[in-house]
């Protein structure tokens, strides 16, 4: 395959991904509305059993739309239409939002998310809020996924001189140090057996 064939089936494949992304949100849409319905009461008392099954949807509803977003700004980023707004944030309060967010994901999989508060407490960024938050929570994401029941993942963030690291570690077996190189390409993931 020459490189314009290359480029045209890259395009194609671009173009679907968008268009298929978008048609999944408008019934997902639907869907998450109506657990939301039904988690408010109004259409009757679920018992224990059903309270659970609906935070297990709910959950798996969520983490579809989150797919669908990364998809997206997939797409976004290749055409080169993302828009990075920078602001000053607070390194405690990014990390904090991500454990908020991740909570209802670690809770099932009986994996503790943790603070570890850092040394200088106003330690602040200067970034997109919005695209670190997705790069923390599809962290958190992956140890989750891979982190033995009654473990815990830590989220901290060290700095200093013009530099902040914010860091999610946790207690997972880790990746074979032979797939490390492949997992930062396009749509890698490195077999969980």
């Amino acid at each position: 395959m020459d490189i314009t064939e290359r480029k045209a089936v890259e395009q194609m494949k671009d173009e679907f991904l968008s268009v298929a992304s978008h048609e999944l949100r408008t019934p997902l849409t639907s869907i998450r509305g109506s657990l939301g319905l039904l988690a408010t009461g109004h259409l009757g008392k679920l018992s224990g059993k059903g309270s659970r099954m609906l935070d297990i949807a709910v959950n798996n509803a969520d983490r579809l739309s989150r797919l669908i977003d990364d998809i997206l700004d997939l797409e976004r980023m290749k055409s080169g239409r993302v828009q990075i707004v920078k602001q000053d944030c607070q390194a405690v309060t990014l990390l904090t939002q991500a454990i908020e967010t991740m909570q209802a994901m670690a809770d099932p999989a009986s994996v503790r998310l943790q603070l570890v508060a850092p040394t200088t407490p106003d330690l602040s960024l200067w970034v997109d809020p919005d695209q670190i938050l997705q790069t923390l929570t599809n962290l958190i994401s992956n140890s989750i996924k891979f982190s033995p029941p009654d473990s815990c993942i830590r989220l901290s963030a060290t700095g200093g001189d013009r530099q902040v690291q914010l860091c999610v570690s946790d207690e997972g077996r880790g990746i074979p140090a032979d797939k490390l190189e492949s997992i930062f390409g396009r749509f890698q993931q490195v077999d969980a057996s």
